[in-house]
């Protein structure tokens, strides 16, 4: 059952992220420096769905029913295919949590700096920001893979660094939305208050994507918190696994909040989806 609604999500994931790079691509109330921390989290789903999530769900099929034969082998996986599935599974996933921090410290950046933040937050720094967590995600997955003895510390500490440094920045977030609220009327100029209520409106949208990563991403953080004491490795290393379906989840998830929250990306699927139908009834 769990590879059977693997595989579903998978399928879900590319083609819901297919849909929102897109409509990325052609909305124009997304701001410049935003869309590409947005383009880069959709690129990563895709990806964790096409090859990591797809992969994960076949080798799993795949021992499952040498476990059911009574031929559970692992030497008939090829070497190279383990690699990749693996290196795959840890640099996908890390992009696309490292890709929702950099959604809420830009998020915290347009809420604190008001007028400032499109003179010091420009699209091209986004983009050099985007490519070094893609990199970080790469030596992270080779740290990963390479130091087997130290995985488990590694996947623990980048969790747990990501989920807290995220919420760190949503937490100042609502501080500093709640002083301006009150300083709206007296002390902020009118276009300032446009500019907030707009940035405001948009930190709330990437909000819901950070709570959904957060449920997806808490259970596998404490079984591997679990696993790292020796005498509960064998109890928790079934719910270990079992929680990873969640974390793909994840990928499969945002295309839905971003057709939730964002009311022209939701038109842009629409009609993709409408184009699409009418070209092969045509």
């Amino acid at each position: 059952v769990v590879c059977v609604l693997n595989l579903f999500w998978a399928v879900v994931a590319v083609l819901g992220n297919v849909l929102v790079i897109r409509a990325l691509m052609k909305a124009k109330t997304i701001p410049a420096t935003l869309r590409p921390l947005f383009l880069s989290l959709a690129v990563s789903d895709l990806t964790v769905g096409l090859f990591a999530q797809l992969m994960f769900g076949v080798v799993m099929a795949l021992m499952l029913k040498m476990s059911a034969d009574g031929n559970f082998n692992l030497d008939l996986f090829c070497p190279s295919i383990v690699t990749i599935s693996q290196l795959s599974l840890y640099g996908l996933v890390t992009a696309s949590v490292l890709s929702v921090a950099a959604i809420a410290i830009d998020r915290l950046l347009a809420v604190s700096l008001h007028l400032r933040y499109r003179e010091l937050v420009t699209p091209r720094r986004t983009i050099i920001v985007v490519k070094l967590s893609w990199i970080a995600s790469g030596i992270i997955a080779g740290i990963y893979m390479f130091l087997p003895n130290y995985n488990d510390i590694v996947g623990v500490f980048m969790e747990v660094s990501v989920l807290l440094v995220t919420a760190f920045a949503y937490c100042r977030i609502y501080k500093v939305v709640h002083y301006h609220q009150n300083q709206i009327q007296s002390q902020i100029s009118h276009q300032e208050a446009i500019e907030f209520a707009r940035e405001k409106r948009s930190s709330l949208n990437t909000f819901c994507v950070f709570v959904v990563l957060l449920a997806c991403y808490l259970p596998d953080l404490c079984c591997g918190i679990l696993i790292l004491a020796e005498e509960s490795r064998m109890q928790f290393l079934i719910a270990f696994h079992a929680s990873g379906f969640l974390v793909f989840l994840n990928s499969s998830i945002n295309p839905l909040i971003y057709y939730w929250r964002y009311q022209e990306i939701r038109g842009i699927m629409k009609n993709t989806v409408r184009s699409i139908l009418s070209v092969r009834n045509s």
